[in-house]
């Protein structure tokens, strides 16, 4: 077998070049060598040695990445989890399958096992043994009333030591209060978004990026930090923030994925065939420090994303670290499934390799229906403050030139039409205009301060659409709304602010106020992401849960905090 099998209903493995007619046709899975064109003869050929897994279309040449369907689905499925946890009293422990069946709609998965100390019933899991009470959760709080303070106080960049002495409770008793902040968070939002899938969005605009969190070492016996990724999804309509995927699978830890991929001989597989193809292991880990130091390339042949790991960082014993090539699949993939009523959706990437074939591999369907747009985009993230303003005077410039060109035009029109002039693109053939978009990086000139130096690279032109339309679709493509939200999380919870270098620690990086443990990222950018679409207005006046449809005014922090 030359390609893995596929998994409840995922194959991602076919040609990634949307202008192929090979596009979004599965390879076959058995060796076809020997067959004649006119004897159904593979339009794939998988290239290199045995143990390489590059799938190269015969058609157009492009080669991409052979990934594990199982491994794509099972991402897929921990993103989907979280929207598809039901509301009511259930089994507490995530990886049992009762977890997903509350004990109203399911009364035979549990059985009565006595009352707590407040005269609630208590029930017991039948499957794990589990005991949960069916009382409300905040009814054993003692100091309920500062849940919305301590709330207030995380997303006001508050340290934990802090909020301890301001509220006057025990730390213990801040993280626990977290904890339940966290739970009702996840409860309300999965209570609103599922009714995604049902909406009529129309045309949708979104722009998706990567951010990096770091985790203080947990003990002085290994000074060498925890560091992960977070991909985030927001729309450039609204700013709602669609998803924020860590990666980080709080179900695993590094020390049961290595002995689970030791106990099943995962290391004599290929990396696509292997059990646990998306999660990090010590050979991993191993592999990526053996890389020179000024290289940065990815750690395993089906990887498309490169993935930097250095001598002083480590794998973190608390969650298992996600392969950023499947966090990435999976990820929009999970968008697919929300956004599945959208008309034509238009896809703004940060230059991070590997995401727009991610892209296409979870929205297929919409691209071979031509309702999909997928661009990446780059810029002088570095430029400092009077650089950005001598580009947007540039930038001024040359709509003032447009407008003199074009006098009868409307003036957003005549610069449109001015920059197909000077880029050339007005003097190519549809053919040759969809390829040099796809392949080389077209500056375009119209920029705010926040983007200077914009360049795009269009994925999907198809060669159908007029000039006029493709400069507008190069000049709505922006990264705005996702770098907004990226700063806003540095900005507003403490212990994920960007840690400081200190020369006496060799270069290592150690944060006064970050986090020890890995769940923490996660649960706060769950809370964070909660008040920033929910609760926290815009200038307008309006949230963008309000924007999208999502709500009909800005949600009160004891709306969260006492939903059930």
């Amino acid at each position: 077998m030359r390609l893995p099998l596929p998994f409840q209903g995922v194959n991602v493995n076919f040609c990634k070049n949307p202008h192929c007619p090979n596009f979004g046709i599965e390879a076959d899975i058995e060796d076809q060598r020997g067959r004649g064109k006119s004897n159904g003869r593979s339009p794939y050929v998988v290239s290199g040695k045995s143990d390489d897994a590059l799938l190269v279309c015969r058609t157009c040449g492009v080669s991409s990445i052979v990934k594990s369907n199982k491994a794509v689905w099972e991402e897929f499925d921990r993103h989907l989890q979280s929207l598809a946890a039901p509301r009511g009293h259930r089994c507490t422990k995530k990886a049992c399958s009762n977890h997903s069946k509350p004990l109203d709609s399911h009364p035979g998965e549990y059985y009565r096992h006595g009352t707590n100390a407040s005269g609630d019933p208590r029930y017991r899991c039948r499957k794990c043994r589990t005991t949960f009470s069916a009382a409300r959760r905040h009814a054993r709080h003692r100091k309920s009333h500062e849940n919305k303070t301590v709330f207030q106080l995380l997303v006001a960049k508050v340290a934990l030591a802090k909020i301890a002495q301001v509220t006057g409770l025990n730390i213990k008793t801040v993280y626990d209060k977290i904890d339940f902040i966290h739970g009702q968070c996840a409860k309300f939002v999965a209570d609103r978004e599922r009714r995604l899938p049902t909406m009529d969005l129309g045309d949708m605009r979104l722009c998706t990026d990567m951010q990096d969190y770091m985790v203080n070492w947990p003990t002085k016996a290994m000074r060498k930090t925890i560091q992960f990724r977070a991909i985030v999804t927001s729309c450039l309509n609204t700013g709602y923030v669609l998803a924020c995927h860590p990666q980080l699978d709080l179900r695993f830890n590094t020390l049961e994925v290595q002995q689970l991929v030791e106990e099943c001989d995962d290391l004599l597989k290929r990396p696509a065939f292997r059990e646990y193809a998306r999660l990090w292991n010590f050979e991993d880990y191993a592999s990526a420090l053996s890389l020179p130091s000024n290289v940065f390339r990815p750690v395993r042949e089906d990887q498309e994303s490169p993935e930097h790991m250095t001598e002083d960082r480590q794998l973190p014993r608390q969650g298992a670290m996600v392969h950023i090539d499947y966090l990435a699949i999976g990820h929009f993939r999970y968008l697919r499934h929300l956004l599945g009523r959208a008309d034509h959706v238009y896809f703004s990437l940060d230059a991070d390799p590997g995401l727009p074939t991610a892209v296409l591999a979870g929205w297929v369907d919409k691209a071979m229906a031509r309702k999909l747009d997928v661009a990446v985009m780059s810029f002088d993230k570095n430029s400092t403050i009077d650089e950005k303003n001598e580009r947007v005077m540039a930038a001024n410039k040359i709509k003032a030139l447009a407008e003199e060109a074009y006098p009868f035009l409307h003036p957003f029109v005549a610069w449109l039409t001015f920059f197909l002039q000077i880029s050339g693109l007005d003097r190519m053939g549809t053919s040759e205009r969809s390829e040099h978009l796809r392949t080389t990086e077209v500056e375009y000139p119209y920029i705010n301060k926040s983007e200077p130096g914009k360049r795009v690279r269009l994925y999907t032109d198809d060669g159908r659409r007029t000039g006029l339309q493709i400069a507008r679709v190069l000049h709505d493509v922006s990264l705005h709304q996702v770098d907004r939200f990226f700063m806003q999380v540095r900005r507003s919870i403490a212990g994920l602010e960007r840690a400081p270098s200190y020369p006496r620690r060799a270069a290592r990086k150690w944060y006064l106020y970050g986090f020890y443990s890995p769940d923490m990222v996660e649960k706060c950018l769950v809370i964070f992401r909660t008040y920033f679409n929910f609760i926290a207005k815009g200038k307008d006046g309006q949230t963008p849960a309000m924007r999208l449809g999502l709500a009909k005014g800005p949600v009160r922090f004891e709306d969260i905090l006492y939903f059930d």
